[in-house]
């Protein structure tokens, strides 16, 4: 089953930054049941989420981008300027400290508006992961932006990855 997350960001720079002034913050949601979460954004919406399902030993990373690629729709569906429909192929590039991972990933269209989101799958081994496990530290690129927000409490993160691995 396809999880799309929809986030809005309104942003011209390339590099993303975030201050907890705006009312960002890191939350993370461990329910019993279904779906785990990491987050980071105000309280009503993210713009970074990672979440997992248990124990499957994968993370998703969904997080918004300032690049709108959807140019209009042809029958309901977002498409770019040389009309190719969404989702599009992108490489999406996770960091923490000196270790990053570049893993496949793709571009959504927000249904209603057509906002960009990056999205990509990351392995709970990866040594990225565990970097950002022991730091809290992470940035997320695709499309030459990148989204750099405050450490998140490294606590945090390790109960979120807990759940996943």
């Amino acid at each position: 089953m396809r999880r799309t997350f929809y986030f809005v960001l309104v942003c011209l720079a390339p590099s993303i930054g975030f201050s907890q002034e705006v009312g960002a913050v890191w939350s993370v949601e461990t329910p019993k049941v279904g779906e785990v979460g990491l987050s980071f954004g105000p309280a009503d919406g993210p713009l970074l989420r990672f979440a997992c399902a248990r124990g499957s030993g994968q993370v998703s990373a969904s997080f918004a981008i300032a690049h709108r690629l959807a140019d209009h729709q042809v029958g309901g569906i977002w498409v770019d300027a040389v009309g190719v429909g969404a989702p599009w192929p992108a490489t999406v590039r996770v960091a923490s400290g000196g270790v990053f991972s570049a893993v496949r990933g793709r571009i959504d269209a927000s249904p209603t508006t057509g906002d960009s989101q990056a999205a990509g799958e990351i392995s709970t081994a990866a040594p990225v992961v565990k970097a950002m496990a022991k730091t809290g530290v992470v940035a997320l690129s695709a499309i030459s932006e990148t989204l750099n927000p405050p450490a998140a409490k490294p606590g945090m993160v390790r109960k979120f990855l807990r759940v996943c691995k």
